[in-house]
């Protein structure tokens, strides 16, 4: 009888500590989704993306499809440097003629990680010249390294 009082109370002792030993090594990270319809636009746009303290990876990933003119999209850190871009433009111009219809859907993708990124405003430059199209702006924040 004592060994199963000793193996009960050793369980209900693991049981409520348990818990506290996964509250100090809990994690905590958010993401974001951001979808941005362009039409015939070119004004130019800035996204920001907040960055706390007690971050420790930032992931930001960057997906466009256009089917008429050229975008530009960069990625600035919180002191203005450029940490990644890309371009991607439409060749075809959509049309309609009695020799039939032509389109063309130009798709481009940036995905960057960043371990102990800077605090502060990141920020997603978008520069359109006659776009139509959209791009989405997917970000990952998390308190542990390399997650």
């Amino acid at each position: 009888m004592t060994k199963s009082i000793k193996l009960i109370t050793a369980v209900v002792i693991f049981l409520m500590t348990t818990p506290l030993a996964f509250a100090q090594h809990s994690s905590c990270h958010s993401t974001l989704t951001r979808s941005i319809k362009l039409d015939n636009s070119s004004k130019k746009e800035e996204i920001k993306i907040e960055v706390a303290d007690d971050v420790k990876c930032l992931g930001i990933g960057l997906n466009s499809t256009i089917s008429e003119g050229s975008l530009t999209v960069e990625i600035f850190d919180p002191n203005g440097d450029k940490q990644g871009n890309f371009s991607v433009e439409s060749q075809m111009s959509s049309s309609s003629s009695s020799e039939g219809k032509n389109s063309e859907m130009v798709c481009g993708q940036l995905n960057k990680t960043i371990k102990e990124p800077m605090k502060g405003d990141w920020v997603v430059k978008l520069k359109p010249k006659k776009v139509t199209g959209k791009i989405q702006i997917n970000s990952y924040q998390s308190d542990k390294p390399g997650s």
